[in-house]
């Protein structure tokens, strides 16, 4: 019957509106247990809800094709590489015995090679690189005032003093993981910085970075944050992504991050750091995603800040794909929303154990309203409540639940 299929079982803190009082309860004894609810004239039974178990998930997933908008009109028309034109082509091949090589068309370019690191100094419009080749001292930067294809063929790239990747043009940026390759970049514990340009992370872009392709991308962060943009990030289907950020964050951007497709999976280990940290908005369309985190507390000046799967300063939405959280660390949580949190389809699935210290480690923390109107969803938080909404909460209408705890909230659709 409908009203089966669209059972909820919910266990949750009585109100939304206002962070749990009894955060230490011990509602231990609910776990593993089977339980029945009246829906009507009908007796459901409900199975044991179980901790799930989250990991990095690097298995193969079946995603539609993604479609290219042809429409000018189009908002994300100029996200997709395929609706830009590149006449010309460099190639830059770096060695572990000796200099590398820039080769192709480069009288459009003005470059420097010093060992292995290369700077486009200046570049004419229409130009794609690609990068090929190995080494463990090396690093490109490129200044131009036009956008430009960056495809990733085959290279391992690390730089011991700063990012392997500098883009310091604001224009957008394709990053292509060439199909069937797998690539490999990696920053330095230290970063010898140049004045007034920022360098904050292993790739590192002034402008938006478009990612496609259908390779293997791994991006180690050892000073920085892994990914990081002055503008936004979007994350096409088929790029398989790994970021592992030791001091910061996984992802950093201060425009927005679009997740249309793609597995991607993030770590992050240090004290505040963020899987996903965005000054504006998060939407996330497909793909699956998978967050872990451990690092604890930070405190400076007064101003405690804790580690969260995804924290978001303006409006998260989920619309498809599968969104996996893991945080283990004291006061961590696995979504923080400074404004609004639609979930509105997809499957998403926290899970928070840290402890309660200086901070209090929430499943979803949100400071604006949010709703669950589609898809799957499962929070579960061992020491605090698994929602904390400051605004208002809306279920979609026709769905039941049960309050029997804060420290799960399952919806079953």
């Amino acid at each position: 019957m409908k009203h089966i299929l669209y059972y909820i079982a919910a266990w949750l803190i009585a109100s939304f509106a206002v962070s749990c009082e009894n955060d230490d309860t011990d509602f231990s004894n609910i776990i593993g247990k089977t339980d029945t609810v009246v829906v009507d004239t009908d007796t459901i039974v409900v199975p044991p809800i179980e901790v799930k178990s989250i990991e990095i998930d690097s298995t193969a997933l079946e995603e539609a094709a993604d479609v290219v908008p042809t429409a000018e009109t189009d908002p994300t028309y100029g996200d997709y590489v395929e609706n830009a034109e590149f006449k010309h082509t460099i190639y830059i091949n770096f060695s572990e015995t000796g200099d590398a090589q820039v080769t192709g068309a480069t009288s459009k370019v003005s470059a420097t090679v010093t060992g292995n690191h290369v700077v486009i100094k200046t570049a004419t419009k229409k130009i794609e690189y690609i990068l090929s080749g190995a080494s463990s001292n090396g690093s490109l930067k490129i200044y131009s005032e036009n956008k430009f294809k960056l495809m990733l063929n085959g290279v391992t790239l690390t730089n011991p003093n700063g990012a392997a990747i500098n883009n310091q043009c604001g224009k957008t940026l394709y990053l292509v993981v060439a199909d069937g390759t797998t690539n490999r970049l990696e920053d330095g514990s230290t970063y010898a910085d140049v004045a007034n340009e920022d360098m904050k992370g292993t790739l590192f872009s002034e402008g938006q970075i478009i990612v496609s392709g259908k390779g293997t991308l791994n991006v180690i962060a050892n000073g920085r944050n892994a990914i990081a943009s002055d503008d936004y990030l979007r994350i096409r289907p088929g790029v398989r992504l790994y970021a592992k950020a030791l001091m910061r964050n996984g992802i950093k951007t201060n425009d927005g991050v679009w997740i249309d497709g793609g597995v991607i999976n993030i770590e992050t280990t240090a004290s505040g750091a963020k899987g996903i940290n965005c000054e504006a908005n998060v939407a996330i369309a497909g793909g699956r995603t998978t967050i872990i985190g451990s690092g604890g507390v930070t405190v400076e000046q007064g101003d405690t800040t804790s580690c969260a799967g995804v924290k978001c300063d303006s409006t998260l939405t989920m619309t498809g794909g599968t969104l996996n959280i893991k945080m283990t660390g004291e006061g961590a949580k696995g979504i923080n929303v400074n404004g609004n949190f639609a979930f509105d389809g997809g499957e998403l699935n926290i899970v928070t154990t840290g402890e309660k210290g200086l901070a209090s480690p929430k499943g979803v923390k949100c400071d604006g309203a949010m709703s669950i109107t589609a898809g799957s969803f499962y929070v579960y938080s061992t020491n605090a409540a698994a929602l904390d909404v400051a605004g208002t909460f809306t279920l979609a209408e026709g769905y039941k639940s049960k309050e029997t705890g804060p420290h799960y909230y399952v919806v079953i659709f």
